[in-house]
C-alpha cells in the first residue's frame, strides 16, 4: 500500500481533533518555510494541441540507446482513416543535413498510430539529430545519444519517477531538457496514472483547479481508456521536451497498470472492471506503442545496458513479472499466516527467469558500476517504533492527549507504507539477491528507486536488516516524484491532519533517522529528480528540487549531493554539484526546421484518435476543441440522416472524449460531424462485424 492510502487509513481510524481547519490542497508546504501559495484563476489551462507540430502533434522520442542502435517514435494524428506514410531520417547535426540513416515505415491503425523505429548501424556515444515527415509535413527534431564504448571518462544520467497529470505542472521534464551533458533518462515508472478525473480521485481537485484534469474521465481500464491517457500525459510541453531532447529508458511500474499491481491482480482493480489478465496485458501493449521502448520478442521488459567499462545498467521488472501478491496484516496486526506468507523462502517481487537472468549477468560484469533500475524501495527501513517524544512535544500538549489513544493506528500506517508495495515484503527474494553479490564478490552495485515520492538515500546493508555484521553492499538513491503527492500534500489535504502536519512529518523523518542508521538522505515533502554523475573513481547523485508545480516554471534549486567512492558503499554529502561535462551537446531546435506548405485542416476540433476503427459495439473519440462556440457532435449515415447525437453544444475547449455506441448499427460507413455553428469537420467511422 503506497503511502497516499497509508494516509487514508490513519484518517479514517483516527478522531477529529475538535475544530474544522479549511485547507486549500493546492497550498504548497515547507517544513523549513512554512510558506503557502495560492494558485489564481490565470494559471488555468486546459490539454491542447499545438498547431504547428501538426500532425505530429505530441512530438517525438527516443530511447534504449545501444552502441550502435537507438529507438525514435513519433505518433501521427491522421487527417483520414488508413495508413500513413512516414519518412524518418537521422542525421549528425541539428539541421539535418548530414544525413547518417533514413527510411519509410507506416503508422497504423492497429499501433494507434504510432511509429517507432530500432535505428541501426549508428556510432557509439556520438549525438544524433532526427525527424519525421507525414502527409508533406515535418516533426520537431529530436536528439539522441548513443551508448558509449571503451574506457568511459564520465556518464551522466537524469532519475525520475511519478508523474501525475492533475497533480501539478512538470517543471522537472522542463528542468531536465534544458540540459545539454546528459546520456540518457532513467524513467522508474509510474508515467502515467490511471485514476479517474473526479473530484474525489487521487488528485482530482487539483487538477479542476488547475484545468489538469485527466482524460477520459473515468479510471482508464479499456485499450481505448490507456491510449487516450498516454495521448494527454504526451500532449503536455514539458514532457514533450524532455523526450525531444533527451533519450528515455523506461521501465513500468504500477500505476501504468493500475495501483500496486501485481501478476495476478491488483489493489486497485475490481470484478467490475472485468478481466485482470486483460487489462494487464492491454497496459503493457499501451506501454509499448507509446514509450520508445525496444521491444523482446517474449514481451518481457526487463533488459540491460552497457557504458563500456564505466557501467552496467538493469532495467528489472519488480511489478508485473512472477510478483507474488503483497502481504497486508504487517506489524502488530500481522496474524501467523501472514507472518508465514511473508517469510516463506519462495515469496518472489520477481520471477525466477528474471531473477536468475539479474544475479548471472551482475556476476559477469566487468563494469566499474553495477546500476540498477528498479521500482520499489529496496533497503531494509524500518518505520517503528514513532519517536512519541519528538510527536507529543512537536504537538503540544491538547494533541499530545488526543494522539495517544491513535499510535496503534499511527504505527499500523507506517507499517503499511514502509513494508507493504515494497522489497520489505519480500525478505528472502531480497537477502538471496544481496547474498548473490556476496558470494560474487559482486561491488560497486548502485539502485536507482522511484515509487515512493520522497528523495531518499540509504547505505544497503550485506544482509537483512535483523543480521547485519558484514560491509555495505550498495547503496540505493530514491528519486522524488516529478508531481505525485508527497507526505506533506497528503497530509494538508484533509482538516483534520492539516493542523498537525508539520509535527507528522518531523516525527517521521526524526523515526525514521532513529530506527535506520544507514540513512544518509531524508526528504519527504520536495518535488524534483537527480543527476547520477557516474566516473571510474566515484558515484554522486545531485538532487534537484523545483520552485513551484502550480505554475509552469522550471525553476530548481540544488539540494544536495551524495557519493560514493568505487570500492566503497558507504554515502558521503557533497555540497557542491558534481561537474557537467566539459563538451555540452547543441539543443535540437524547439520548432521543426523543415518548411512545408501544406496547411493544417480547418475545423472547429483536432480528431486525435477514433479507437478501435473498425468499430463492431462502440467506439471512442477523443479531440482537441480549438473554439469556445458550443460544439455538436453527431454521427450521421451516408443518406446525412443523424442516427446518434454525441454531443449536444458543449462550450469548452482542450481536450474531450465520447464513447459511442454503434452495436445496433448496420454494417457500413458513417460520419462523425463536429459543428461548432461557424465551420464543420467530419471523419468516417466504418461499422464491421
Amino acid at each position: 500500500m503506497k503511502y497516499a492510502l497509508a494516509v487514508s487509513l490513519l484518517i479514517n481510524t483516527s478522531v477529529v481533533f475538535g475544530q474544522t481547519v479549511p485547507q486549500s490542497p493546492l497550498r504548497e508546504w515547507s517544513v523549513r518555510t512554512a510558506t503557502f501559495e495560492q494558485p489564481d484563476s490565470k494559471r488555468m489551462e486546459a490539454t491542447t494541441v499545438d498547431e504547428a507540430l501538426a500532425p505530429f502533434y505530441h512530438g517525438v522520442a527516443s530511447g534504449d540507446p545501444l552502441p550502435t542502435a537507438v529507438i525514435i517514435w513519433t505518433r501521427v494524428t491522421p487527417a483520414t482513416e488508413g495508413e500513413v506514410s512516414v519518412r524518418w531520417r537521422v542525421a549528425t547535426d541539428p539541421a539535418l543535413t548530414n544525413i547518417v540513416a533514413t527510411g519509410t515505415t507506416a503508422a497504423r491503425a492497429e499501433r494507434d498510430y504510432t511509429v517507432k523505429v530500432d535505428v541501426t548501424g549508428l556510432t557509439p556515444g556520438t549525438v544524433y539529430y532526427y525527424n519525421f515527415v507525414a502527409n508533406g509535413r515535418a516533426s520537431l527534431t529530436g536528439r539522441t545519444r548513443t551508448a558509449s564504448t571503451g574506457t568511459v571518462p564520465q556518464a551522466r544520467l537524469a532519475v525520475v519517477s511519478c508523474s501525475n497529470y492533475p497533480f501539478g505542472y512538470f517543471n522537472a521534464y522542463r528542468a531536465i531538457a534544458r540540459r545539454n551533458d546528459l546520456d540518457a533518462v532513467l524513467h522508474l515508472g509510474d508515467y502515467i496514472y490511471e485514476y479517474a478525473a473526479s473530484e474525489s480521485s487521487y488528485g482530482g481537485q487539483i487538477g479542476i483547479q488547475l484545468g489538469r484534469q485527466h482524460s477520459p474521465d473515468n479510471e482508464i481500464v479499456t485499450l481505448a481508456d490507456y491510449r487516450t491517457r498516454y495521448s494527454q500525459y504526451r500532449l503536455d510541453p514539458d514532457l514533450r521536451a524532455l523526450h525531444q531532447q533527451h533519450p528515455v529508458i523506461h521501465v513500468w511500474d504500477d500505476h501504468e497498470s493500475t495501483n500496486d499491481s501485481y501478476t495476478d491482480g491488483a489493489e486497485n482493480h475490481q470484478p467490475n472492471e472485468g478481466d485482470w489478465t486483460a487489462r494487464r496485458e492491454i497496459s503493457k501493449r499501451v506501454c509499448y506503442e507509446w514509450m520508445p521502448t525496444r521491444e523482446q520478442s517474449d514481451g518481457r521488459i526487463y533488459r540491460s545496458f552497457s557504458w563500456g567499462t564505466l557501467f552496467d545498467l538493469w532495467m528489472i521488472d519488480t511489478r508485473l513479472d512472477g510478483r507474488d501478491r503483497q502481504v497486508t496484516l504487517l506489524g502488530d496486526q500481522s496474524t501467523p499466516a501472514s507472518r508465514d506468507s511473508l517469510n516463506d523462502p519462495s515469496r518472489r517481487i520477481m520471477s525466477a527467469e528474471q531473477f536468475v537472468w539479474l544475479t548471472n549477468s551482475m556476476s559477469q560484469s566487468t563494469a566499474t558500476w553495477k546500476v540498477l533500475g528498479n521500482q520499489v524501495m529496496f533497503a531494509p527501513v524500518r518505520s517503528n517504533p514513532v519517536d512519541t517524544a519528538f510527536l507529543f512535544d512537536a504537538v503540544g500538549p491538547f494533541f499530545a492527549a488526543l494522539l495517544r489513544p491513535q499510535l496503534p493506528a499511527l504505527q499500523a500506517v507506517n507499517d503499511q507504507a514502509f513494508q507493504g508495495d515494497v522489497w520489505n515484503n519480500y525478505p528472502a527474494q531480497r537477502k538471496n539477491l544481496v547474498q548473490s553479490w556476496v558470494t560474487n564478490n559482486v561491488g560497486n552495485v548502485i539502485i536507482t528507486t522511484g515509487d515512493f515520492h520522497s528523495a531518499l538515500a540509504f547505505d544497503v546493508p550485506a544482509l537483512d536488516r535483523t543480521d547485519n555484521d558484514g560491509p555495505n553492499r550498495a547503496v540505493e538513491f530514491m528519486a522524488p516524484s516529478v508531481t505525485s503527492a508527497n507526505f506533506d500534500e497528503n497530509l494538508l489535504s484533509v482538516p483534520t491532519t492539516a493542523a498537525i502536519a508539520p509535527a507528522l512529518i518531523g516525527t517521521l523523518n526524526s523515526t525514521l533517522r532513529k530506527n535506520n542508521d544507514f540513512a544518509k538522505l531524508i526528504n519527504l515533502v520536495d518535488h524534483g529528480y537527480y543527476v547520477l554523475d557516474l566516473t571510474l573513481q566515484r558515484a554522486q547523485a545531485d538532487y534537484f528540487f523545483m520552485d513551484t508545480l502550480l505554475i509552469r516554471s522550471p525553476n530548481e534549486r540544488f539540494a544536495t549531493g551524495l557519493a560514493v567512492q568505487s570500492g566503497s558503499a558507504t554515502l558521503a554529502t557533497v555540497n557542491q554539484p558534481s561537474p557537467g561535462k566539459p563538451v555540452q551537446d547543441v539543443p535540437a531546435p524547439e520548432v521543426p526546421n523543415t518548411a512545408t506548405s501544406v496547411p493544417r485542416t480547418a475545423g472547429p476540433v483536432t480528431v486525435l484518435s477514433l479507437d478501435p476503427m473498425p468499430a463492431d459495439h462502440m467506439i471512442t473519440v477523443s479531440w482537441i476543441a480549438r473554439t469556445s462556440n458550443p460544439v455538436t457532435v453527431t454521427l450521421v449515415d451516408m443518406a446525412g440522416r443523424t442516427v446518434r447525437s454525441v454531443v449536444e453544444g458543449m462550450a469548452s475547449e482542450g481536450l474531450m472524449n465520447a464513447v459511442i455506441r454503434v452495436h445496433d448499427l448496420a454494417v457500413g460507413s458513417y460520419q462523425l460531424v463536429f459543428n461548432d455553428g461557424i465551420t464543420s469537420l467530419s471523419r468516417t467511422i466504418i461499422v464491421s462485424r
